[in-house]
C-alpha cells in the first residue's frame, strides 16, 4: 500500500497474463433468473465443471450527480445479459504494471463461479471476495474463483468497489460523506442476498473474506449492526477494522487537496457543495491524476496515510473501531461477536515497505538494500511513525525505538523495521481483534493462522537479507497456484499445503470449522488456552500459541499507556495490561 509499482502487483500482472485454466473450450450457458435471462460460460476443468458468470451488474453507473454517493440497486436488465466476459474495472492510477480491459467509472460489478452444477434448488455456502489494493488498486475480476468453488464444492463470488477518490472522497458537510466504497460493498451484499439462489446459492449461508484493504474492509463491515444478515462469517487476511490503516480518517483534507489541484478551488471558497459539485463534474481521468500527484507529494507520509480510505461519517460509523470493541454493551460488539471470525496475518507483511520512496531514501542519504543505520531508523523513520499516530509523543518514539532497535548490523536493523510496521499495522490489531471475538457468548468460532510460506516471486527484487512470507503471499496460493506453477516449481509439500488451505478457507465458510478429514487440527483461539494458530508452511504445517506475543503487548498495552500517561523508563518499563 506504499507503492503505486508494488511487487504483488507486478506479479499478480505477470500471473494475469496466464489465467487460463487447463480445460476445453468454455460453451455457453443461458439459465432464468428473477432478475432476467443471463448468458455465462460453462468450464469443464482437470477439477471438474465450473460455470463462470462475469461482469453482472449489481449498481447503477455512480456518474454525474451520483458520483461520491452512495450506489444504488442496478435491478433487472431488460434483455438478455451476456456474462461471458470481464469488462473494464474501477478508474484508479495507470502508473501500475497491472493491465485492464479498460477503466470506466460503471464498474459495480460482480463475478460469480459456480460449482459443479447450476440449480435452483442446490443450497451451496457461498463465499464472497472482496480485494485489497490500499483502498487505490485492484478488482474483482483478477481473482478466478473457479478452483475454489470446485474444490470447496461452493460458490465464490467477486466484485469491483469504486476505489480512491471515487470511493472514498469526504467533505465536511453532508454533501459527500464518505465511505462511498464500503457502500459498493454493501450493495453487491444484498444483491448477494437476493439473487444468488438463482444460481444454487445459499443467502443464509454467506462467508466475505478479503486481503489487505479487503481485509480490512469485511473487518469494518463486521462492525456495522445494519448488516445483520447480510453475511455470518468472516475471514480476514492482513487487515483488520482496528488498524491505523483502516481509518485513517484524513480523506476530507485531501478532499480540499485535489479541488485545489483540479481548479475546484474558487468553489469552495463559497461553500464546501459547491466544492463536491465541481468535482463531480471534473473528468475521471483528471482525478486520478491528481491523486498520483497528491501520493507522491506524501513520501514516506504514505507508510502510515492511505489518501482516500474509510472514515467515520457519522452514519455507517460514530466511533473508531477501537471504541466500538471495547464497548461489550454495544450493538456494534453485539454484531462483531456474532459473526464466526477468521483473522490471519503473513509474517512478513512488513515486505509492503520495500516500496518506500525512493526520494526519501535519497533525502537521507539511504540505500534501503544495504540496510538501515539504527539511528536513521530511530531519528527519521520513528519520527515520521510517531508523529503521524502519537502527536509526536517522546515517550512512545523512545519505546519504540528500543524495542526495534539492533546494535551494529544495518541488514537486521532493517528487517527490525519491516516487523515494527508489521506489528504496529497487522499482527496487533489482528491479535487484539481475535482477543475481543473470542469466547463469546453467542456460540461463534474465532481461529487464527500466520502464513509463512516464502514466495520470491513476489519479491524478485528484495534485498539479500529479506525473509519470510511477504503480503499478499497467502492470496497467491489461494487464487493463483496453478499459474504460478507453469512459470516456478514447486514441491509436493507446497501442493499439500495449497490443498490444504483451500479447504480450511471453504470448510470454515460452510460449518464455521475449517477442521475437516486429513486436516491437521486446527484449535481455536482462545484465551484459556494460549491462543493457538496455524502456522501454515509448506514444510511445517503446525498449531503453534501466543504469536509474536512480547510484541503485540507491546502495541496493545505499553504504546497506549505511553500515549495516555507519560511517565519515565522505570514505570513504563513492563508492558501494562488491561
Amino acid at each position: 500500500m506504499t507503492s503505486r509499482s508494488s511487487s504483488s502487483l507486478i506479479a499478480i500482472t505477470l500471473l494475469a497474463n496466464l489465467m487460463t485454466v487447463i480445460s476445453t473450450e468454455p460453451n455457453e450457458v443461458e439459465i432464468q433468473t428473477r432478475l432476467g435471462n443471463i448468458i455465462g460460460l460453462q468450464q469443464v476443468t482437470n477439477k471438474g465443471t465450473v460455470y463462470q458468470f462475469l461482469d453482472v451488474p449489481y449498481g447503477k453507473p455512480p456518474i454525474g450527480h451520483l458520483r461520491f454517493q452512495k450506489s444504488q440497486p442496478f435491478g433487472a436488465w431488460s434483455q438478455t445479459l451476456n456474462a461471458t466476459k470481464l469488462g473494464p474495472v474501477c478508474y484508479q492510477s495507470k502508473k501500475q504494471t497491472t493491465k485492464y480491459p479498460g477503466l470506466t467509472e460503471d464498474c459495480l460489478k460482480l463475478n460469480i463461479y459456480v460449482p459443479n452444477e447450476v440449480s435452483f434448488s442446490n443450497n451451496k455456502a457461498v463465499m464472497v471476495w472482496i480485494h485489497g489494493g490500499g483502498f487505490a488498486f485492484g478488482s474483482g475480476g483478477t481473482y478466478d474463483g473457479s478452483l475454489l468453488s470446485l474444490i470447496g464444492d461452493v460458490i465464490v463470488v467477486t466484485i469491483n468497489y469504486r476505489l480512491g477518490i471515487f470511493g472514498f472522497l469526504q467533505s465536511n458537510n453532508y454533501k459527500a460523506k464518505g465511505n462511498a466504497g464500503l457502500w459498493d460493498q454493501i450493495l453487491a451484499l444484498n444483491w448477494v442476498r437476493y439473487n444468488i439462489k438463482d444460481y444454487g446459492g445459499n443467502p443464509k449461508d454467506v462467508t466475505i473474506f478479503g486481503e489487505s484493504a479487503g481485509g480490512m474492509s469485511v473487518s469494518l463491515q463486521s462492525l456495522i449492526p445494519s448488516n445483520r444478515g447480510l453475511f455470518h462469517r468472516v475471514i480476514a487476511q492482513s487487515g483488520v477494522a482496528n488498524s491505523h490503516l483502516a481509518l485513517p480518517n484524513k480523506s476530507a483534507k485531501h478532499t480540499i487537496e485535489i479541488g485545489e489541484m483540479v481548479g475546484c478551488s474558487q468553489d469552495r471558497i463559497k461553500n464546501e457543495q459547491n466544492l463536491i459539485e465541481c468535482l463531480q463534474s471534473v473528468d475521471a481521468m483528471d482525478l486520478v491524476n491528481a491523486s498520483d500527484q497528491l501520493f507522491l507529494g506524501l513520501g514516506f507520509d504514505s507508510m502510515v496515510d492511505i489518501p482516500f480510505a474509510p472514515a467515520i461519517d457519522g452514519e455507517l460509523f460514530h466511533k473508531t473501531p477501537n471504541i466500538l470493541l471495547q464497548d461489550r454493551t454495544s450493538s456494534e460488539f453485539n454484531f462483531f461477536q456474532s459473526l464466526d471470525m477468521m483473522i490471519g496475518t503473513c509474517d512478513n507483511d512488513g515486505s509492503l515497505t520495500l516500496g518506500l520512496s525512493p526520494s526519501f531514501q535519497s533525502k537521507l542519504n539511504l540505500n534501503f538494500s544495504e540496510g538501515l543505520p539504527t539511528r536513521e531508523f530511530c531519528e527519521s523513520i520513528i519520527t515520521v511513525f510517531s508523529k503521524a499516530l502519537y502527536n509526536n509523543n517522546r515517550d512512545v518514539s523512545a519505546a519504540i525505538c528500543e524495542k526495534y532497535s539492533v546494535t551494529n548490523d544495518n541488514e537486521e536493523q532493517a528487517m527490525m523495521f519491516l516487523h515494527m510496521y508489521a506489528d504496529a499495522g497487522f499482527v496487533a490489531p489482528a491479535t487484539l481483534a481475535l482477543k475481543q471475538h473470542s469466547n463469546s457468548v453467542q456460540g461463534s468460532t474465532t481461529y487464527q493462522f500466520v502464513f509463512s510460506e516464502e514466495l520470491p516471486l513476489l519479491n524478485p527484487n528484495a534485498p539479500s537479507w529479506y525473509r519470510g512470507s511477504a503480503h499478499a503471499s497467502d492470496i497467491f496460493f489461494m487464487f493463483f497456484y496453478e499459474e504460478m506453477k507453469r512459470v516456478s516449481n514447486f514441491s509436493k509439500e507446497t501442493d499439500a499445503l495449497v490443498d490444504q488451505m483451500r479447504s480450511y478457507w471453504t470448510n470454515f465458510a460452510k460449518t464455521g470449522n475449517p477442521n475437516g478429514p486429513s486436516l491437521p487440527e486446527w484449535r481455536s483461539f482462545d484465551a484459556s488456552t494460549g491462543h493457538p494458530f496455524m502456522n501454515l508452511q509448506a514444510s511445517n504445517i503446525s498449531l503453534e500459541t501466543n504469536y509474536r506475543r512480547g510484541y503485540t503487548d507491546f502495541w496493545n498495552h505499553k504504546v497506549p499507556y505511553l500515549f495516555q500517561h507519560r511517565c519515565d523508563e522505570n514505570s513504563c518499563a513492563l508492558p501494562i495490561v488491561g
